[in-house]
């Protein structure tokens, strides 16, 4: 299974996810990968203090961050 990180540390949304990790995942004896959205957490393209400025935040797409899942899925 696959749980696509959202606005923040993956840390917090795994912490939170007990259904899906202990029970969904554990029923179906499956594994779960929980990808961190670039910019969020600690998966900045760039060092953090400047990943938000105009020249480095062109990352910062819904079809960049979609890629890096089918990255990661695959």
């Amino acid at each position: 299974m696959f749980y696509a990180g959202n606005e923040g540390d993956i840390y917090g949304f795994y912490e939170n996810s007990g259904f899906m990790t202990e029970t969904i995942a554990q029923e179906t004896k499956g594994l779960v990968v929980f990808g961190e959205h670039r910019y969020f957490g600690v998966s900045y393209p760039f060092p953090p203090e400047v990943a938000f400025t105009p020249e480095h935040n062109i990352y910062l797409t819904v079809e960049q961050a979609m890629m890096d899942f089918v990255v990661l899925i695959k």
